[in-house]
């Protein structure tokens, strides 16, 4: 009887999921770009949010001699992941709206 519900159960989803992807088409070019354009943008946020709160939080103590050198790091590498996270979301938000006025109609 279990065996069944789950068979039952899966053949649903399954016809679920293609629905979704056929309603929305998120398996043309156009889909897959603005779910990539949508997850770095959320990552980009994830990362300036950190970035902001790890500037106040070094800042509160008023960094002192020994750490300067391991807050330069900290703020050498927030620079870095934020370009390549902003770079990863304007392109593909460039080429989504590209492949978006390209598209056929």
């Amino acid at each position: 009887m279990w065996g069944r519900w789950i068979r039952d159960l899966s053949v649903e989803l399954h016809w679920m999921g293609r629905n979704i992807i056929r309603r929305w088409r998120l398996d043309t070019p156009t889909g897959v770009m603005g779910i990539l354009t949508l997850i770095s943008g959320v990552f980009l946020f994830v990362v300036i949010g950190n970035g902001i709160s790890q500037i106040f939080r070094s800042f509160v103590p008023w960094v002192s001699g020994s750490r300067v050198g391991e807050v330069y790091w900290q703020s050498i590498g927030f620079g870095i992941k934020t370009s390549l996270i902003f770079l990863i979301f304007s392109g593909s938000l460039i080429i989504f709206f590209l492949l978006k006025l390209s598209g056929r109609r």
